[in-house]
């Protein structure tokens, strides 16, 4: 039987490759979402005046690079592949440079691997590439001045550290070290991932896998994954069967509130676009373009562009289809609404406003208008009639309900027990509701046992029975 003989100078490569493979997986497996987002947070065009405007040091120039690399990231795979390679050419300008300075490098590879660990590290938190290029400076700078100076290898490195298998054994170490570091991640970049997911899954209306995503107890502590939920059930009919089990405590869980920062505006855009509310969506895109590195992002351009064209913006929607189409990768995007755009030449926009039946106060009062304006949409009505059941507010809920029972539930049929539950509660201060209003036999019940209850002085025992109750949120 022949030998196998295999090139040794052919070893390296096939480390680097494997290497690209391992860290790629990595990459894709634990941050799809994440590398999604990326493309969203970045900017990258061809036009010359943007160009000059952002980019002038050398740390712009790294940036505009970063955010050329970005644009594939809208394909996670595609993302994961350059967040490793990126990594694996550090390794493989570290690698050059130990050729130059080691005699007798053939079997000090695993050097190179040394850093790759850190490398990773900070590759976690880049948001815009700029660093990881930069680190791949250093390296390649040494490189050239070793180049340049012609030096002869003078380092050597002890016997005990050299050999084929010493020098597999630690590559891998590194790597898998590397890959580790990865999957585990940090409290910020698995954070990022998890709000990442909820962004992309309420982008595209899966509302239902949010809810599956979103735990009852999970949603309780944590901001953003309540209000992803909240959300979620306004969306699929179900807030007012669940909105307090989810943890709504106030008007505020719906949206974020005077906070600047781009996954909290991420949302309110979110939600505003939900309900077709066209103003207060434009308004938070422009607060959050500015948040990103150039002041403008593909999430933010692209969203501008379809609302202008929904909204029949032809001078605005021209504007940034044009932006986009000097991109990379939204030539096919820009094309398929070129169509609908033309539509729009000649044509002005138009807004018809309405009056409110009632007037409450800030967030409660924009959802009151728009419900004015759509009294058959269930969605507006249960925001209006959570929010100020939030607030434990009873009077303003009856007021509410009255208009509101006229159109969605005039026969007094399919009336969510939440609505029922708090009808009873109101009905110490105006006992007419019970004869105005249906209450179900089973929340009679419930309540009379609950009420049984609280009178023994069992209020934890009762609370505890009839969580996710208005009557365990009231008391």
């Amino acid at each position: 039987m022949k030998r196998l003989n295999i090139d040794k100078r052919c070893i390296p490569l096939v480390s680097l490759l494997f290497s690209v493979i391992v860290l790629a997986v990595a990459w894709y497996v634990s941050y799809p979402y994440f590398l999604r987002w990326l493309e969203g947070f970045s900017f990258f065009t061809n036009l010359p005046d943007f160009v000059q405007i952002h980019y002038h040091l050398p740390e712009d120039i790294l940036k505009y690079a970063g955010a050329f690399l970005l644009q594939f990231y809208k394909y996670p795979l595609l993302g994961a592949i350059i967040q490793a390679v990126i990594s694996v050419l550090f390794v493989s300008l570290v690698w050059s440079c130990i050729r130059r300075i080691f005699a007798e490098p053939e079997h000090q590879l695993w050097l190179a691997f040394i850093p790759l660990p850190l490398f990773v590290h900070y590759q976690l938190s880049d948001l815009t590439l700029a660093r990881s290029l930069a680190w791949m400076l250093c390296p390649a700078l040494l490189l050239l001045v070793l180049i340049t100076i012609r030096l002869k290898p003078f380092f050597r490195v002890p016997k005990f550290l050299s050999g084929t298998a010493l020098s597999a054994v630690m590559s891998v170490v590194f790597l898998l070290s590397s890959s580790a570091l990865l999957v585990k991640g940090n409290d910020l970049t698995r954070g990022y991932e998890e709000v990442a997911r909820l962004e992309y899954l309420g982008e595209n209306q899966r509302w239902e896998e949010i809810l599956r995503t979103v735990s009852v107890q999970e949603s309780q502590v944590n901001e953003y994954q309540r209000r992803y939920a909240l959300l979620a059930l306004l969306n699929t009919g179900k807030l007012a069967d669940h909105a307090f089990a989810y943890g709504l405590s106030g008007a505020d869980d719906f949206l974020f509130n005077d906070v600047q920062e781009p996954f909290c505006l991420g949302f309110n855009i979110l939600f505003y676009k939900s309900l077709g509310m066209a103003n207060p969506a434009i308004y938070q895109t422009y607060q959050r373009a500015v948040q990103s590195a150039p002041g403008i992002s593909f999430n933010t351009v692209r969203f501008l562009a379809d609302c202008y064209l929904e909204t029949g913006d032809y001078t605005l929607a021209r504007k940034y289809l044009d932006l986009l189409s000097h991109s990379t990768c939204h030539r096919g995007w820009v094309k398929s609404r070129l169509p609908k755009l033309q539509k729009l030449a000649g044509r002005s926009p138009s807004y018809s406003q309405t009056g409110s039946k009632f007037y409450l106060d800030s967030f409660l009062a924009d959802i009151s208008s728009m419900y004015d304006r759509y009294p058959h949409d269930r969605r507006f009505a249960d925001l209006l009639l959570c929010g100020v059941l939030a607030q434990k507010d009873g009077t303003a809920f009856y007021r509410i309900y009255e208009v509101v029972s006229k159109y969605l539930y005039p026969d007094g049929k399919g009336v969510p027990d939440l609505y029922q539950e708090a009808l009873l509660l109101v009905a110490s201060k105006h006992p007419e509701i019970l004869a105005r209003h249906k209450i179900d036999e089973s929340v009679w019940k419930r309540f009379a046992d609950f009420t049984e209850l609280m009178q023994q002085g069992k209020s934890a025992q009762a609370k505890r029975k009839y969580s996710g109750t208005y009557w365990a949120y009231v008391y």
